[in-house]
């Protein structure tokens, strides 16, 4: 017997055990303590109450966790983790998680569903696409250790300054539904800069410093970069916020960027040809939520045969 719990029907020790259990064999180590679990519920705004579990005659076999945002007018919900503990695959759970979920998601006037999936994990995005989901387009984490000593500004005309959310909301080549975690509202002590010239507003870029119990620099991450396309020297404005986002550029550091678009456009070409590697890639997908959706043999929170 198969039964659809809310997750928030867990203890946090059962929360963490299946959280733990559920990611094992998978692509990258997803494991962690309750206190970064917490923390991801909580920086991502996951919903426990509106997320779900899969219990399997009584021992818990997998969940999904959704998180809910209205961005511009409309309602998206975002897929925060989808997986199924070893002892429970092939069983079509996970099937069954993402019905509930999309009944859910009916029920919550959601316009666009959302996910991100590991490019190599086939077999979830197999499922994804069966249940009316599709990659609009795909993203790229890039990492960098060391110096980046040999990066240029190309123009000292293009002044970069720190800017408020605001400022950056308010431009008209501002992008607000980009990945989850690179959101304002999924972010935590970061920095933004705007980069200017006569006045005009050319570019923007998203990050955040990590520092060791030290009080050392010890990485950089960039989480939203863009450029306004119709400045036509875009290369000048790329190398610039770069400069200013990964400086001290003499600091021997780990530099990553977070979930950019894989594109062949400035930023991109210019991180690979400073020596910035693959570390993953994944799909954007989408689907929308257009009618209450037929529970009929699917209830949410309800006893599955």
């Amino acid at each position: 017997m198969l039964v659809i719990k809310r997750f928030s029907e867990l203890s946090f020790n059962e929360a963490i055990s299946l959280w733990n259990t559920s990611w094992q064999h998978y692509f990258s180590d997803m494991t962690m303590d309750l206190n970064r679990f917490l923390q991801k519920v909580a920086g991502e705004g996951i919903s426990l109450e509106k997320s779900v579990v899969a219990v399997y005659d009584g021992k818990p076999a997998g969940f999904v966790l959704n998180s809910f945002r209205t961005i511009n007018g409309k309602r998206y919900v975002w897929n925060g983790g989808t997986a199924i503990a070893p002892d429970f695959r092939g069983m079509g759970i996970g099937k069954k998680l993402i019905s509930v979920c999309l009944n859910i998601y009916a029920e919550e006037n959601v316009d666009i569903a959302r996910l991100e999936a590991i490019k190599q994990n086939e077999a979830a995005i197999k499922l994804y696409k069966k249940m009316g989901y599709q990659t609009f387009e795909e993203l790229i984490f890039l990492q960098h250790e060391g110096a980046l000593t040999t990066l240029k500004a190309k123009s000292t005309d293009i002044h970069v300054r720190e800017a408020s959310i605001q400022e950056i909301q308010e431009l008209p080549f501002y992008r607000p539904v980009s990945a989850w975690q690179t959101q304002f509202p999924s972010l935590k002590d970061f920095t933004c800069l705007l980069a200017v010239k006569d006045n005009n507003s050319l570019g923007y870029a998203v990050y955040k410093k990590g520092f060791n119990e030290n009080g050392e620099l010890a990485g950089i991450v960039l989480y939203q970069f863009e450029t306004d396309s119709q400045y036509q020297k875009e290369q000048e404005v790329v190398a610039s916020l770069i400069q200013k986002s990964f400086a001290p550029l003499d600091a021997s550091v780990k530099r990553m960027t977070m979930n950019i678009p894989k594109k062949d456009n400035s930023l991109n070409r210019l991180l690979t040809e400073l020596g910035f590697t693959t570390l993953v890639e994944q799909v954007h997908m989408e689907r929308a939520i257009e009618v209450k959706l037929d529970s009929e043999g699917v209830k949410t929170f309800s006893g599955i045969d």
